[in-house]
């Protein structure tokens, strides 16, 4: 029978228990495909990681990222709770000099992930591709009918959309607390993201629950069985671009860091930032390790 290393970590957090948990495989060279996607069902997190050797000579490894119904080009928190397990391996099998950039190639390209100490713990930052804007024809009654919210709380316009190596879908609501209160109905925003082909939507507001926060996000994808994400570095990523095309931040360049996971008691903090709407946005935080396991493949 055989088996492979996996670890379990949690995303854009300092302490266990916060944040967004990932399942990362180690040498997942000949998992099926199919197995993968056993696997993250079995998992039954956001996002199950699988580490490969890359094919492209400008990657360090390979990453195949899987939800517990699909496989994704690309995910933000799996891609730096994988960047964390190949950095920390390396630590603990004492192979050195550690490297300052980790390139993971997957199938939304070659995705560079710097890795920088801060506060005492490594901070990992991927850079994503630069941002496609995506029209979304849905009306706002709609729309907030699938969030239980009032549709004189949506902004104009009351949906966009973009895509950094996944599309995301956002709504702006006026404040942190009416983003705090939502009870979104599943089944309606999962068919939102059926009609136009998008993961999920995410919803956000300027300012946060917390001191020291500049915004708060929460973010629904249950068509891919994620009814709230409590981490996602791809929607940060989008959301980033999307501000900096608004200038809802000011204008020039984009540096934020938000909040989410709040209301799921996985308190997440991502750091995010971008010299503008047509730059790659540049999404960080810590990742800490909670358990290692042996997996029968």
């Amino acid at each position: 029978m055989e088996t492979r290393r996996l670890w379990q970590v949690d995303a854009f957090a300092d302490r266990v228990y916060r944040g967004n948990p990932c399942a990362v495989v180690f040498d997942a060279e000949g998992i099926p495909a199919e197995r993968m996607q056993q696997i993250a069902a079995e998992m039954n997190l956001s996002e199950t990681v699988f580490l490969l050797p890359p094919t492209r000579d400008d990657a360090d490894y390979r990453a195949r990222i899987f939800t517990p119904r699909s496989e994704l080009p690309f995910a933000g928190h799996p891609t730096i709770s994988a960047a964390f397990c190949v950095h920390e391996s390396m630590r603990q099998a004492g192979l050195g000099p550690l490297p300052g950039i980790l390139r993971q190639e997957c199938h939304a390209g070659v995705i560079p992930v710097a890795v920088a100490a801060r506060g005492g713990l490594p901070v990992f930052t991927m850079t994503q591709v630069a941002p496609t804007f995506i029209d979304i024809d849905l009306g706002a009654a709609e729309v907030a009918a699938a969030l239980g919210c009032a549709e004189g709380d949506l902004a104009d316009p009351p949906v966009e959309a973009a895509n950094t190596g996944i599309a995301w879908m956002f709504v702006r609501l006026p404040s942190p607390e009416s983003v705090a209160v939502l009870k979104p109905d599943m089944t309606a925003i999962a068919e939102l993201s059926k009609r136009t082909g998008i993961t999920g939507l995410a919803v956000w507001s300027v300012g946060a629950t917390n001191p020291g926060v500049d915004v708060k996000l929460r973010a629904f994808a249950p068509a891919e069985g994620v009814p709230e994400d409590a981490a996602t570095g791809s929607a940060n990523g989008c959301l980033a671009a999307l501000i900096a095309r608004s200038a809802a931040l000011g204008a020039g360049p984009v540096s934020y860091i938000a909040e989410q996971g709040v209301e799921m008691g996985r308190d997440a903090r991502i750091v995010a930032a971008t010299d503008g709407p047509d730059s790659g946005p540049r999404i960080g935080g810590h990742v800490v390790r909670v358990m290692e396991a042996v997996l029968t493949v």
